[in-house]
């Protein structure tokens, strides 16, 4: 007899199963892929991943090939636009089936605030009381506060004061017969936004009855 020898039969090697549970989240003109590893990598190790995107459902084409890992950002992705995207395992065989779908839309990059509007002015006792209206958009990030400007000569206002995310203020210790003009500003994340339109009050002492 001759030496002993021994060997283990095995399948072919397969190209991997599809790649599961994939997720997308969208961000500030970017959207991020998770996904987990296939059930099945047929035989070989996995060494990457195939990307693909398209603008609509079932269109997808190739977009990156990535290595061995379980989650991609597409930084190319247009905000407001609604990009679907699956993703495939590839092996020593080759690539495997696609993943499911999936669709995010990207938001653009928030900006400073548009302007107040409706302020108004109304004069009383050492005192002028503004009102107004949140801005008609807040850029994409909250409003956090308002900033107040205040003249003795229509525009030539400057910084008076900051307050927090109000629409009405009382300016207190004024001088009466003496003609203020304002202007408000609205504040978020990003910083200070255009100007309201100009408003102007005169304080006075309140009316009484006259002397004997």
């Amino acid at each position: 007899m001759s030496n002993e020898a021994s060997a283990t039969p095995s399948a072919p090697v397969t190209v991997p199963s599809a790649p599961t549970n994939l997720k997308a989240a969208p961000g500030i003109a970017q959207v991020t892929l998770t996904w987990s590893a296939p059930s099945s990598n047929g035989g070989s190790p996995i060494t990457g991943y195939k990307v693909y995107r398209g603008t609509a459902s079932g269109a997808e084409v190739p977009l990156a090939t990535v290595g061995n890992v379980l989650t991609f950002t597409d930084n190319g992705a247009s905000p407001g636009i609604t990009y679907y995207y699956r993703v495939s395992a590839v092996n020593s065989a080759g690539e495997g089936a696609l993943s499911n779908e999936v669709s995010a839309t990207p938001s653009a990059p928030a900006t400073a605030p548009a302007a107040p509007s409706g302020l108004t002015a109304a004069g009383g006792d050492g005192r002028v009381t503004l009102s107004w209206s949140a801005p008609s958009s807040n850029g994409g990030s909250p409003i956090t506060g308002y900033k107040i400007y205040r003249g003795t000569a229509a525009g030539g206002e400057v910084f008076l004061k900051a307050v927090g995310n109000v629409l009405a203020y009382t300016d207190q210790g004024l001088t009466n017969g003496i003609t203020y003009y304002y202007r408000v500003s609205a504040v978020n994340a990003v910083g200070e936004g255009a100007m309201s339109n100009e408003a102007s009050a005169t304080p006075s002492a309140p009316v009484t009855v006259p002397s004997a």
